[in-house]
């Protein structure tokens, strides 16, 4: 079960990942207004039950990708690339640009937060395991692409605990 879940996060970052290219568009923030250009600083972190968790690769961001005109995608990796890499996806779907989402499981926009590999005991959070997360989307362009957002909620997992997930912060420029 471990390993198929693995292979079913990696596959669906691999999946956006060749999919994404660069049509044109504009940068939307919150109140409409186009946004400044960016300086590098691609960033993705979490406290999970108050303990830091932060990506150091893999970080990916996508606005209205191809074959995805409504979406918004967020994900990062930490840890090594092996059986041990913790792996964190949140992908909004049927959104038009900045604002603030209430996503949890079994939503109709099907939506999904998850975390996988944080323990070899706790190898999935979120996805089918459930989640509940507001998800405040500030800055969103697909050219350039620019995401920015915060996140809190919780991410069950599929040892029957759950996870308290505060000061998520998702920066990417490309």
């Amino acid at each position: 079960m471990k390993t198929f879940c693995a292979l079913i996060t990696f596959s669906f970052f691999i999946v956006f990942l060749s999919a994404c290219g660069k049509p044109p568009g504009e940068t939307l923030t919150k109140s409409g207004a186009k946004a400044d250009e960016y300086a590098a600083g691609n960033h993705l972190s979490m406290k999970l039950n108050g303990e830091e968790w932060l990506a150091d690769s893999a970080l990916f961001g996508a606005f209205h990708p191809p074959g995805y005109n409504k979406a918004l995608l967020i994900s990062g990796s930490k840890g090594p690339k092996n059986k041990d890499e913790q792996a964190f996806n949140l992908n909004l779907f049927n959104i038009d640009g900045p604002d603030t989402y209430h996503i949890k499981t079994g939503n109709a926009d099907l939506s999904v937060a998850q975390l996988a590999n944080l323990t070899p005991e706790n190898f999935m959070y979120g996805s089918m395991m459930g989640f509940d997360l507001k998800v405040t989307v500030t800055r969103a362009s697909k050219d350039p692409t620019v995401i920015e957002a915060t996140f809190e909620g919780t991410l069950s997992g599929n040892a029957s605990d759950t996870l308290k997930v505060t000061a998520g912060r998702f920066i990417y420029r490309e």
